[in-house]
């Protein structure tokens, strides 16, 4: 594929995602404003704005850093995988479950196959856990300042702390070991299109 088509189906695909992530979002949350918070809202609005602004740039042949791609993919399935694991609490009908489960497979197959960190280096992938520890910091604070904890297991004072600690350490666990293998798959999938295109 030349690279001209592959920058028009970049543009396509960048402004389709947000579009469907920043609709879905405040659709979703249209009667539910004081709960905008969540990381389900937050993850796919940010997400939206990030492929609006990215599509933007692609028109002016300028691309965003790589790796930002890496970090949004790995923000959204942190929603999609607490969901699946806690499936009994959290909605998955209607608006629901784009937030939780179509928007985080859009993100990842924008990422295996439109993005392309082969010139990313290694010691940026660490950075993909940057926001998940604010978001986690801010729901800290916002939990002692207003009691609510927004997730359950975030509320120490009721599931226990070593419960909250076990659980943030499995998540961030979770979050390297995503971030960098799909740092590497990224890698080989455009290895291999490259050659394919080689041929």
């Amino acid at each position: 594929m030349s690279e001209k088509a592959l920058k028009i189906i970049r543009i396509c695909f960048s402004f389709v995602i947000a579009f469907v992530f920043v609709f879905t979002s405040l659709f979703t949350y249209r009667e539910h404003l004081a709960e905008t918070y969540e990381l389900t809202f937050l993850s796919s609005f940010i997400a939206g704005i990030f492929f609006l602004v990215s599509g933007i740039l692609l028109l002016f042949n300028k691309r965003m850093p790589q790796i930002l791609y890496l970090c949004a993919t790995i923000l959204l399935l942190i929603v999609f995988f607490v969901c699946i694991a806690f499936s009994n609490r959290f909605q998955m009908r209607g608006g629901f479950a784009f937030l939780h489960i179509v928007n985080p497979l859009l993100v990842l197959s924008y990422y295996l196959f439109l993005c392309d960190l082969s010139k990313t280096t290694l010691k940026l992938v660490p950075t993909v856990a940057a926001i998940p520890l604010l978001y986690l910091a801010f729901v800290l604070i916002f939990g002692s300042v207003t009691g609510n904890y927004i997730y359950f297991f975030m509320n120490y004072e009721k599931v226990g702390i070593w419960y909250s600690v076990l659980f943030i350490l499995g998540i961030l666990a979770g979050i390297f070991a995503f971030g960098f293998a799909l740092y590497y798959f990224n890698r080989l999938i455009q290895k291999f299109i490259c050659r394919k295109d080689i041929k």
